[in-house]
């Protein structure tokens, strides 16, 4: 039997993720083992390597009945251990590729990227999963175009050869495993503590992978509709469905968010969109859980009824010094502040706030900090006594309201009406940490996690719930009001004010603006000659104007980062590229070289000559000023499988000690040419020697 269409010879291997299990509970038979990359945020926002995790299986076959039975008591040892599932955990199943040609893994990619609405459909692939780039990213026509056109495996590694950790870009059918582990994976499909179902992933897979590399792509473009293509496919498993999000979800578009949201600061349009909701819910009590620095309990406070469950020590050490349960005497870096300490609540809270202004300036030593330190010390009497004006209505709110250390679950079982802040201000862990470190003062409290799974679900009848949240995605609840997002980012689903409670809709919107491009976007024509110095020009922009570029001209990645230090390069009307830098994460470099990219255009080593304007005096003394020292070394990363980089060869020193398998490290020079003249005169040498 041919082994492209014998299922007993193909092994398969399966990621199976879960929350909350406890995995010193979990039995795992030989070959199986936890995962080191991945770690699972558990349903109470947590995330470590006791609890929660991903197992990988090795090699295994579906005529096996010890690999099937093996297979099944790991789900069961999962479960029993307190395994539960929620929407960022997946089944991803790998089937061996490693003896496929390149036509064949070229056949499997064209076919889920042809009949791309049908695999959605069939796999039940999240919107969520879509919008960010290390989950489920759509595929692309650049990839399809790519992938027709490739002509080897290295061609086709090529063209998805990206800047993430991984290396790859990964879609729901993802070839790029064949680079790797020699397999492709399909990430198609949701998690499942159900064996039969994990197993309906597993054949799910099989049926594709069989199909596609057996056909052609006509048979792919004859598939017109979802029941033709369950019918050439021969699925017919019913695959695990989406889950709705749980509350810590944020942006989508986010990498990072769209597991663990940032907490969401106060926003005085926010609060009155939600004291218009109580008005209409007819609410006079609210209680506040995890209000970061009493602004929303100061905003309400004269409105309804305020209670407040507080989850945060520095909130709570406010608290204790406003009631005179508490009295702290500061030393180590805080010494000083003894020469204003006094026993009144009014300036123990006033000292308190002020360490909070104070703990930026620890966060590391540098000349900047320092000399922001001493201009605060300073104006430290002055600014101590207006703090402690100020203070006085917080004094009153916590001397006046309820007040309880709790959790959010204490508040739904012994409140009606409940607005809650998700997650920890790292500014008030930084400033509690600091005060604890050096004063008298003991940790406040340690308080239990709050738990976000079926919490919605399990709110009682009458009571009313309120989140403020960036996902547009949590419909176990109403939308209220929806904002656009505050920082003007494209690349955000906005803002919402949610309610288990309905309502009708209020449109509400911010105001803000996109940064504005502040050059021209004319490409240059493919026949111009750069031979003129005197219009050729580096400008220093703004970070957005830079991500516009970046969004519109870089092609090796699907999300761009904007850069602390942006630059556009022009040539009279004409942009012919840009570039930007951070600060550096290697020691020994002064910045790193985030990006740099020319127009769409097929000027001759028109990249070799952005990075000669990198390396002038001008750049150079622009971030020198900047930086407040002399830069000299830059440090840059090419994504690219190769084993050099062409943009970069003879431009910048490959730094062997820096690379890894998915990119190679450059290390560039400042300051080399003198002026655009030179910049010219070394192009058009570069493109004399590349004529003769």
């Amino acid at each position: 039997m041919d082994v492209l269409s014998d299922i007993s010879t193909r092994t398969f291997g399966v990621e199976i993720e879960m929350c909350n299990l406890n995995r010193d509970l979990v039995s795992l038979p030989a070959g199986y083992s936890w995962s080191k990359d991945e770690e699972i945020v558990n349903t109470d926002g947590s995330s470590n390597r006791r609890f929660g995790g991903e197992v990988n299986t090795p090699p295994l076959r579906v005529t096996s009945m010890d690999d099937i039975h093996g297979l099944k008591a790991v789900y069961e040892s999962m479960v029993s251990a307190g395994g539960v599932i929620k929407w960022t955990t997946y089944t991803h199943v790998h089937i061996y590729a490693g003896d496929l040609g390149v036509e064949q893994l070229k056949r499997v990619f064209l076919f889920f990227y042809i009949c791309y609405p049908y695999f959605k459909r069939y796999a039940r692939i999240s919107e969520w999963d879509e919008k960010v780039t290390i989950l489920m990213p759509p595929p692309m026509e650049k990839h399809y175009e790519g992938v027709l056109a490739a002509q080897s495996f290295n061609d086709i590694r090529e063209v998805f050869t990206n800047q993430s950790k991984k290396g790859f870009v990964r879609h729901a059918v993802n070839i790029s495993a064949y680079f790797k582990t020699k397999t492709i994976e399909f990430r198609t499909f949701h998690a499942t503590t159900d064996f039969i179902m994990a197993m309906n992933c597993v054949f799910s897979a099989y049926r594709i992978f069989y199909y596609a590399v057996n056909h052609d792509i006509d048979d792919f473009k004859s598939i017109s509709s979802y029941e033709d293509f369950r019918a050439a496919t021969g699925l017919k498993y019913e695959t695990p469905a989406e889950m709705t999000p749980l509350l810590y979800q944020g942006n989508p578009y986010s990498n990072i968010e769209t597991f663990q949201t940032k907490p969401i600061k106060y926003n005085s349009r926010q609060a009155s969109a939600l004291l218009d909701a109580l008005k209409t819910h007819e609410r006079k009590e609210l209680c506040i859980v995890n209000g970061f620095m009493y602004y929303y309990e100061l905003f309400f406070m004269d409105k309804v009824k305020v209670s407040i469950y507080a989850q945060d020590p520095y909130c709570h050490l406010l608290y204790l010094l406003a009631n005179g349960k508490e009295k702290l005497k500061y030393d180590g870096k805080l010494a000083w502040l003894e020469d204003y300490n006094k026993d009144t609540p009014e300036r123990q809270v006033a000292l308190a706030l002020y360490a909070h202004r104070l703990q930026k300036t620890f966060m590391s030593k540098s000349a900047r900090n320092d000399s922001i330190f001493y201009a605060l010390k300073i104006k430290a009497r002055e600014s101590i006594e207006k703090t402690e004006k100020s203070a006085e209505r917080l004094i009153k709110l916590l001397t006046t309201c309820e007040y309880k250390v709790g959790t959010l679950q204490d508040a739904i079982a012994e409140k009606k009406t409940i607005f809650f802040n998700y997650g920890k201000d790292k500014q008030q862990k930084r400033t509690i940490k600091l005060i604890i470190e050096n004063s008298d003062l003991a940790m406040p409290f340690d308080l239990k996690r709050n738990d976000y799974y079926e919490l919605v679900e399990s709110i009682p009848e009458g009571t009313h719930f309120y989140f403020i949240s960036n996902s547009p995605y949590l419909d176990n609840m109403h939308k209220l009001a929806m904002w656009n997002a505050s920082s003007g980012d494209r690349w955000s689903a906005g803002r919402f004010l949610y309610s288990n409670m309905p309502s009708r809709v209020n449109q509400v919107t911010t105001s803000y603006k996109h940064s504005t491009i502040e050059v021209n976007e004319t490409v240059p024509p493919d026949d111009i000659n750069i031979d003129d110095s005197n219009i050729l020009k580096v400008m220093r922009v703004d970070a957005g104007c830079l991500h516009a570029l970046q969004k519109k001209y870089v092609g090796k990645v699907d999300q761009t980062t904007r850069c602390t230090y942006a630059f556009v390069v022009m040539y009279g009307k004409y942009t012919l590229g840009g570039f930007g830098f951070t600060l550096p994460q290697l020691k020994g470099y002064d910045l790193f070289q985030l990006t740099d990219f020319c127009t769409n255009n097929n000027i001759p080593r028109l990249s070799k000559l952005i990075l000669f304007c990198i390396q002038t005096r001008q750049v150079q003394m622009e971030l020198s000023r900047r930086m407040h020292k002399l830069c000299e070394k830059v440090i840059s990363c090419a994504y690219t499988h190769k084993p050099v980089s062409m943009k970069y060869r003879g431009v910048y020193n490959k730094v062997k000690e820096h690379c890894t398998t998915s990119y190679l490290a450059y290390e560039g020079q400042l300051g080399v040419y003198a002026s655009y003249r030179e910049v010219i005169a070394k192009y058009q040498k570069m493109i004399d020697n590349g004529k003769n």
